[in-house]
């Protein structure tokens, strides 16, 4: 009889906390919806109730299908409003919680200027932007942001272990944002001061590629090349620049080129 009346109380007491979780979830869920659909939520002070909510929910409820989404959201608004502890604490339960997903790399990105503008850690800031490259879908304003910040880091610290890879990266990022001149001139640094640093022939031969197909730049395309070929002879890069140089191929038209290719393509099937 008493075994059968501890069961019957643990059923009640099972019942008791389901019912006490579902009626919370519920009316957080209602207490999000109201914000949500409210003027005040695009208000700053609306925004970080809303994050608040978020995080409660997702405290609360972790395994649910909307918790990690609201978790990332939370962390968003935060670092809009600019209260980073807040969004440093809702950034590291997310990434202590969740699998990594492109919502954790867009954490580690925004980490990245968090450091930067709110806390003024330059160190963190680039091993966020570090991290994150290839990885974070970065704007055309972040990529020349953080390429700006990579560069002033290295130069100012040339001696850190990743001081080559922080201008690498940077004439990576100015790279993409279409911002050449900038780019050329990061990985000529990465070459000139780093030249042990693993990535330095690539550095050289982007060099050369841009000046060659983008700034037009035929002179310079050539003394980027022939550093290559002179300065690592032994690197698959230096063969290909070689070949660049010793064919003629920069000053090529493009028809030219594409007869070229033709040509060296025939040869290759016979």
């Amino acid at each position: 009889m008493s075994y059968l009346i501890k069961n019957v109380v643990f059923v009640i007491l099972i019942t008791v906390f389901a019912i006490a979780c579902t009626s919370k979830k519920e009316k957080l869920a209602k207490s999000i919806y109201k914000m949500e659909i409210s003027d005040s939520s695009y208000t700053p002070k609306g925004m970080n109730e809303l994050a608040n909510m978020y995080f409660d929910y997702a405290q609360s409820f972790t395994k649910d299908s909307i918790s990690e989404r609201y978790l990332f959201k939370a962390f968003i608004f935060k670092y809009i409003t600019g209260n980073w502890d807040d969004a440093l604490k809702f950034a590291n339960y997310y990434k202590s919680t969740y699998a990594v997903s492109e919502n954790y790399y867009s954490i580690n990105l925004k980490l990245a200027d968090l450091y930067n503008t709110g806390k003024k850690n330059q160190d963190s800031a680039v091993y966020y932007y570090l991290v994150s490259d290839g990885k974070a879908q970065f704007s055309t304003d972040e990529k020349r942001k953080a390429a700006g910040i990579l560069e002033k880091w290295a130069l100012a610290k040339p001696a850190k272990a990743k001081a080559a890879s922080a201008l690498y990266t940077g004439g990576k990022l100015y790279q993409m944002a279409n911002d050449f001149t900038e780019s050329v001139r990061l990985y000529s640094e990465v070459a000139n001061k780093y030249p042990d640093y693993e990535k330095s022939p690539d550095a050289l031969q982007a060099a050369g590629f841009i000046c060659w197909n983008n700034l037009k730049d035929i002179e310079k395309a050539k003394l980027y090349y022939k550093q290559l070929v002179d300065k690592y002879p032994t690197n698959p890069l230096a063969k290909e620049a070689q070949t660049l140089l010793s064919e003629n191929i920069l000053t090529m038209s493009d028809l030219e080129l594409s007869e070229y290719l033709m040509k060296k393509n025939k040869e290759k099937a016979q």
